[in-house]
């Protein structure tokens, strides 16, 4: 839509017919007459033609004089419009309400945006601005952005900068995160690398220390993997902190019941959605509540921003929350079914160890009289056991090997 397109629909605009052999001579009166038309279209034995509405009764009153039929088709614009309803006046006075409320809107916050957040959520940082008193219907003119973006900083210790912008109804907030600083290891004191579980050793990666195992040896919980002695050049031996990676195969045992009988859900068909309208932060209950009446039921939510004219966003959200409703039922699980849920169990709780599985060998059996199928099962997994512990230098014996090395 250009500028006259616009103009024409404030003030108005008349769209005429007139017959195509008698256009010439009726154009040529039009522009003799100083009477501007425009939009002229030809279409069979007719041509359409449109005036403003200033111009409309000249136009009429030429093709009278001059015996050229002329019809008018059709008035456009809002002239017309308010002529057509000039006695509604519950009309405009609700135009002039709904006007005068969009106006007042325009002092008060309708959305809040936030950039630059990675770990720390925008419901966080907005919770954090509602504790400020900062939210979605907040007063713009009372909201100084220096101070607040202080109070923010101040009051939520995540962020390390904040920076709040208000454009237009939109209020904006920048942030930058705190990042924590790396733990720091204290290499001041003296430790040894113990085993933090039984296993046999696969492998030994001493970064500090003298390792005490090597490939192929059994260890129990506790017992010492790298001593935080090492050799110097004179032949003596000096502690340190010990370090390094010792990876050994543990034993994972894992017994699960899965029970034969199962309670599982039969949909009705029946569902219902009920809706909660918030303006500008402040929700409007429906009369009929938020509760479902279904005893039995699943439910999804959600929520959208309400559009004017499918384009102009309002300070208006929609909140809605369907429900389905089902019965709960009771199903037997056949021994193959069971089996199978028996070994993925078995394989999710592998997965959540994150280990490398070295072997396994599982056993599945039933209980018929509990009404159970039961899966135990055994795995040989690869797993780091160094743990690193300090000790007191002054009560430390010395590893035999090295105190008779030293002799």
């Amino acid at each position: 839509m250009n500028l006259y397109s616009i103009l024409h629909f404030l003030f108005g605009e008349c769209i005429f017919e007139t017959d195509r052999r008698d256009f010439s001579r009726f154009a040529t009166l039009l522009a003799k007459n100083k009477i501007a038309v425009w939009g002229n279209k030809v279409s069979g034995e007719c041509v359409t033609l449109r005036c403003s509405i200033f111009s409309a009764d000249g136009v009429v009153d030429l093709a009278r004089e001059s015996s050229v039929r002329l019809e008018c088709l059709q008035k456009r614009g809002l002239p017309f419009v308010f002529a057509r309803y000039r006695r509604r006046y519950g009309l405009f006075l609700g135009l002039a309400v709904g006007m005068l409320i969009m106006f007042f809107s325009q002092l008060f916050v309708w959305k809040i945006t936030v950039s630059g957040n990675a770990d720390v959520t925008q419901t966080e940082i907005e919770q954090a601005l509602a504790e400020c008193g900062i939210s979605v219907g907040s007063y713009i003119p009372s909201i100084d952005v220096s101070y607040e973006s202080n109070r923010l900083l101040m009051s939520f210790k995540p962020l390390s900068s904040a920076a709040i912008s208000i454009n237009g109804t939109h209020l904006h907030v920048s942030v930058l995160e705190r990042k924590e600083l790396p733990d720091v290891i204290d290499r001041s004191g003296f430790y040894n690398v113990v085993a933090s579980r039984d296993g046999i050793v696969l492998d030994v990666d001493t970064v500090n220390g003298t390792p005490e195992v090597s490939e192929g040896d059994a260890v129990f919980e506790g017992e010492l993997l790298i001593n935080s002695f090492i050799e110097g050049r004179n032949g003596s031996y000096r502690p340190t902190h010990a370090s390094g990676v010792v990876y050994a195969a543990v034993n994972e045992h894992f017994k699960a019941e899965i029970p034969l009988t199962r309670v599982t859900k039969s949909y009705t068909g029946r569902s219902e959605t009920k809706r909660v309208l918030s303006v500008l932060g402040r929700e409007i209950p429906p009369i009929s509540g938020f509760e479902s009446d279904y005893e039995y039921f699943d439910s999804v939510s959600g929520e959208r921003t309400v559009y004017l004219f499918g384009f102009i966003e309002l300070p208006v959200k929609e909140t809605y929350v369907t429900y389905t409703e089902y019965r709960p039922i009771e199903l037997e699980i056949s021994h193959p079914v069971a089996e199978s849920i028996a070994y993925e169990a078995f394989s999710d709780r592998l997965y959540e160890l994150g280990l490398e599985v070295l072997s396994s060998e599982s056993e599945v059996y039933f209980d018929e009289e509990k009404g159970v199928c039961i899966i135990e099962a055994d795995a040989v997994l690869k797993q780091n056991i160094a743990k690193e512990i300090p000790y007191e230098l002054i009560n430390y014996k010395i590893p035999a090997r090295l105190d008779n090395a030293r002799e």
